[in-house]
């Protein structure tokens, strides 16, 4: 073959992009969330490590409450509006869910809203391909994707408030081996 004949071939082979789900692929598990093993983590572990980060506010409602905790990041985590802790009775993390605002992930200055793939994307660098993947919207509406990433363990879900387009995204950490009822 010639070089001419050859060099598309090697243009391709130079210019081929990553696979979006090439990933060091750890289990959903084993995921930590601000420095924490959810698995492990309860009610006075949570507070502390917040407390100790430093740049969170805790809501005024919560302070005294024992199934739910709402921090705001006032320094750190500026993407986001809240970061809300559920807990069951025992104090074991039942969920935890992270709402981003709509127009910031990381200094970025563009002017459209982010979408769930963008978040997604930091997800599966970390976790590979999800689990499921949802195309969400309803009465004719734009239409969206929710990824979710579930073991036998833990479930992370990235979706929308409302089920709808415009919604703002969050993301949502389930721990199913903690009962929620649990005493």
């Amino acid at each position: 073959m010639t070089l001419n004949k050859r060099l598309p071939f090697i243009f391709c082979l130079i210019f081929i992009p990553p696979p979006l789900y090439a990933a060091e692929t750890t289990s959903v598990s084993s995921i930590n969330v601000l420095g924490m093993n959810l698995i492990q983590a309860d009610i006075t572990s949570v507070r502390s490590q917040l407390w100790s980060i430093g740049g969170y506010l805790q809501a005024k409602d919560s302070i005294k409450q024992h199934n739910y905790d709402k921090f705001f990041p006032w320094s750190t985590m500026r993407d986001s509006y809240y970061i809300l802790f559920r807990y069951n009775h025992a104090g074991k993390v039942t969920s935890v869910k992270q709402l981003y605002r709509p127009y910031s992930i990381e200094h970025n200055n563009r002017r459209t809203a982010i979408t769930t793939r963008e978040v997604a994307r930091a997800l599966i660098q970390k976790l590979g391909a999800p689990s499921k993947i949802k195309t969400k919207g309803w009465g004719g509406s734009l239409g969206y994707r929710a990824y979710i990433w579930q073991d036998d363990k833990m479930t992370i879900t990235v979706d929308r408030e409302g089920g709808e387009k415009l919604g703002n995204i969050f993301v949502q950490y389930t721990v199913k081996v903690h009962d929620p009822y649990e005493v």
